[in-house]
């Protein structure tokens, strides 16, 4: 967390939840969530994994989910799988959309399928074949 009052000069990488209520300039890197408070002011490039933005963000962002809330302002460019912008909040910049994973089709092998119909057949049929 990074308070109110208080200026960040850097680049910083985690894999927790960065609050920011203060000032940053630089990059963050982050394996969970970025949030940006309604005090908090942002410039730099971004990869999270969900972004929040009350406050000012301009810069690049790289997360799965950005939530832009009424009072946020985020100017830049973004790649994001999902992107919520209340009513109120402000998106400047250039948008792309990440595809989501799609889940792989699994196939069912003949002899799989075979022992399948086997079990269904009454028990006559089985004796016969």
């Amino acid at each position: 967390m990074v308070a109110a009052g208080t200026t960040l000069t850097g680049d910083v990488e985690l894999n927790d939840d960065f609050h920011l209520d203060g000032v940053m300039k630089g990059n963050l890197t982050s394996k969970n969530d970025l949030i940006v408070s309604t005090t908090g002011r942002f410039t730099g490039d971004v990869k999270a994994k969900r972004v929040l933005v009350s406050g000012v963000l301009d810069g690049k962002i790289d997360a799965d989910r950005l939530e832009i809330v009424a009072s946020g302002q985020v100017s830049g460019e973004i790649k994001v799988r999902e992107l919520v912008i209340e009513s109120g909040g402000q998106f400047i910049g250039a948008s792309q959309v990440k595809k989501h994973d799609t889940p792989r089709l699994t196939f069912v092998n003949d002899a799989a399928a075979a022992a399948k119909d086997d079990v269904a057949k009454s028990p006559a049929e089985n004796q016969s074949a």
